[in-house]
């Protein structure tokens, strides 16, 4: 049946195979855990706070949709005159939870178009109840 004279051999193709491909694994892995960008930012020697730094665009969004600008109501054809008129200033909204979608959407395109996206959205505390 088994012939003894026979030296016994094992096959490392295989073996070599799997750690050939653990290989070539751990050498991709570690060239794309490397940051894709190496950024080196400025550092500024005199700085000169601008002169808008303070100042904020405030727009409300009531529950029923209205927008509202320092106390006014604001229609839709009014929004872009409104976000020309403090061009460097913050634009800040104000949404009610219960305001229609398509009245923040509506703010958000001009914002888009007229400040480049620059904008932020205020929230509120749900403890105390004043806006952050």
């Amino acid at each position: 049946m088994f012939d003894l004279d026979e030296e016994a051999t094992i096959d490392l193709t295989p073996l070599i195979d799997v750690v050939f491909m653990l290989l070539v694994f751990f050498i991709l892995t570690a060239s794309f855990s490397k940051p894709v960008l190496d950024i080196v930012l400025p550092k500024a020697e005199e700085g000169v706070p601008d002169a808008e730094h303070g100042r904020e665009l405030v727009i409300s969004i009531k529950k029923d949709g209205t927008m509202h600008h320092e106390g006014k109501e604001i229609s839709k054809d009014d929004l872009p005159a409104v976000l020309d008129t403090m061009p460097g200033a913050l634009l800040n909204l104000h949404v009610d939870e219960k305001a229609p979608f398509d009245a923040f959407v509506n703010v958000v395109d001009q914002a888009k178009t007229k400040r480049g996206g620059r904008f932020v959205i205020s929230t509120q505390s749900s403890a105390s109840g004043e806006a952050l």
